[in-house]
């Protein structure tokens, strides 16, 4: 009798899993201005083919007003609204934390932004629900701290974030004065904008493409050190699939990017395996335990300096095989680094 009352709980549940993935693939068709495809459901949903085919089947059987907007291959999209469930409290909690972490960043743009979603979100709700929410997202919401991590107060021009926002959204050419650190100002022309990159060293910067034949990849420019912008409503440029932040970053370590990747490979010691291996050093990196019981890293990327300065983070439990690059850089950091007598 447990039994069969286990096995029937298990199919509940297995139920409930199908409807509140099929919803989720209804929010994402409505939200989607260029609809949604086998292979993003495939992606997102972890499924194979077959089962994407029978989840569109499912939604497109079930009278919702569902369109193509593009073939070859096909993207499906719901055209009339379908009202989504109220945020819940962990969910109000989550933006409450992430506008947290944008102004300990001091981008206090995109702090604001999640400030003001939030009070939109609640506007829409009923006070009954308002009422039974506020006290547990008062306790949630005092319960996130930060820890300290040490790093320069950034402050970033409101008028710049505007105005590279609208210059990326209409691919418009800009200018402005860069003062790099312990340099001289100099202005930049005939820059095209392709996005904001937010380092994990609490900087933030702008990935731009300098015209000019010379130069075949994304330029960073520290967002706190632009200043006199300029956008170009005349002038365009027309973005390049190549130069994508994605592309970009796909075989750096950090944010700076180098002419080539390095093909990278450290040692940890035994005694540390079980911490090594919670860790994702680059998407790339492959793991292995070798014979004497220590875990080795490989992976391939560029930014030999960033590398150099986290292997230092790890001390003596850490071996650098190669690349010989990274072994010279890790040797001129360690020089650099001043210790008392």
């Amino acid at each position: 009798m447990f039994e069969a009352h286990q096995e029937s709980t298990k199919d509940q549940l297995s139920m409930y899993g199908k409807y509140l993935t099929l919803l989720s693939l209804v929010y994402e068709m409505q939200s989607s201005n260029d609809g949604i495809s086998y292979a993003y459901i495939q992606s997102k949903f972890d499924v194979s083919r077959r089962t994407a085919e029978r989840m569109m089947k499912a939604i497109i059987e079930s009278n919702v007003d569902v369109e193509v907007v593009r073939n070859r291959p096909k993207h499906w999209r719901i055209k009339r609204s379908i009202q989504a469930p109220s945020p819940t409290v962990e969910q109000f909690a989550a933006l409450d934390a992430a506008a947290k972490m944008f102004k300990r960043s001091g981008m206090n743009e995109y702090h604001e932004g999640i400030k003001d979603l939030s009070q939109k979100l609640k506007v829409n709700m009923e006070l009954s629900q308002l009422t039974r929410i506020d006290a547990d997202l008062e306790a949630l919401e005092t319960a996130a701290v930060f820890s300290h991590r040490p790093g320069p107060a950034q402050v970033v021009e409101t008028a710049v974030i505007h105005g590279l926002r609208d210059a990326i959204k209409g691919c418009n050419q800009i200018s402005f004065d860069y003062t790099p650190y312990k340099g001289r100002t100099k202005r930049w022309f005939n820059l095209h904008p392709y996005g904001f990159l937010h380092g994990n060293n609490t900087r933030s910067y702008l990935l731009a493409y300098i015209n000019n034949p010379k130069i075949d990849s994304l330029s960073t420019f520290t967002l706190s050190k632009i200043s006199r912008l300029e956008v170009y409503p005349d002038e365009f440029y027309e973005r390049q699939p190549k130069y994508s932040v994605e592309n970009y970053l796909k075989d750096c370590f950090g944010v700076f990017k180098e002419k080539q990747p390095y093909n990278v490979v450290w040692r940890f010691d035994a005694e540390f395996a079980d911490v090594i291996r919670e860790w994702v050093f680059h998407p790339s990196q492959k793991m292995t335990m070798r014979r004497d019981g220590r875990i080795e890293v490989k992976f391939k990327a560029c930014g030999l300096r960033e590398m150099a300065w986290h292997v230092v983070t790890w001390g003596d439990i850490v071996e650098v095989i190669k690349p010989k690059e990274l072994i010279a850089t890790l040797q001129e950091v360690r020089r650099a680094i001043r210790v008392p007598d």
